[in-house]
């Protein structure tokens, strides 16, 4: 039998990083649990934590997404926040230093959803257009350079994107039409 992981309430979405995760219940709060060496967890301390423990107060989160050590979320007002490690600015504050309490990522409140990769960013905003930033070595990003980004920078110009999905240094997008389109290095398992 599965051990049940908190009880007393609906679990509704759940993103996993590295050994923590972070989910939000029906009545729309924020809840994490696990390792915390970065703050990926969104505490105001880096300890670690085995049960799952309400991130602030607020009851308006909408969705969520764990990269290794770093979490990205949408409110429901469409504003975008993001918490953890910072490394290479994939948090998207402009800044290369890590956070351990959400903050708002800029001032825009049209923010769809978010896809959190190994140490890159994405999100689609709800007209479509596709932002990305983080890590960008390998072309991860998608917008033909190798340079790493620290604030969301739109990757190309179409308004069509659907679905977004990060690994370590590639990244796979859908839209709209259904078509699927990749980008990045992947390396080979042998």
């Amino acid at each position: 039998m599965t051990p049940q992981a908190a009880s007393g309430g609906c679990f509704q979405k759940i993103s996993s990083g590295q050994q923590f995760s972070v989910a939000i219940k029906s009545d729309g709060t924020l809840w994490s649990w696990g390792a915390n060496a970065f703050g990926q967890l969104g505490y105001p301390t880096t300890d670690n934590i085995n049960v799952p423990k309400q991130i602030g107060t607020a009851n308006n989160w909408k969705s969520v997404s764990c990269g290794v050590a770093h979490t990205l979320a949408i409110k429901t007002d469409g504003t975008l926040w993001a918490w953890g490690n910072n490394f290479y600015g994939y948090l998207g504050d402009g800044t290369t230093v890590a956070k351990n309490t959400p903050v708002q990522i800029g001032t825009a409140t049209d923010w769809a959803s978010v896809c959190a990769g190994s140490t890159h960013s994405f999100a689609i905003k709800t007209n479509g257009t596709l932002w990305g930033w983080g890590y960008n070595l390998y072309g991860q990003l998608g917008d033909g350079t190798a340079t790493n980004r620290n604030v969301p920078t739109q990757i190309g110009t179409a308004t069509n994107w659907q679905s977004m999905g990060a690994g370590n240094s590639h990244s796979f997008g859908i839209k709209t039409t259904g078509t699927l389109f990749a980008w990045g290095v992947m390396t080979k398992v042998s």
